[in-house]
């Protein structure tokens, strides 16, 4: 996705099932995923709550 992606839509690499990276650890692998460190204020405990939080900063961070 070299344009990025719109908040509320899901990354073109995402598996829809077990909502993993198809291109993790590949040679285009995006430098922006590369440089993103899981912190527990953006991944919460588990996926659940991943999911959460992160569909809650793609709204607040949306275009109108």
């Amino acid at each position: 996705m070299p344009q990025g992606k719109a908040a509320g839509q899901a990354c073109a690499n995402l598996d829809k099932e077990s909502r993993r990276c198809r291109i993790w650890g590949q040679p285009d692998y995006p430098a922006f995923c590369r440089g993103f460190t899981p912190e527990p204020e953006f991944c919460g405990a588990n996926a659940e709550q991943a999911l959460q939080i992160l569909t809650q900063l793609e709204c607040q961070t949306a275009k109108p």
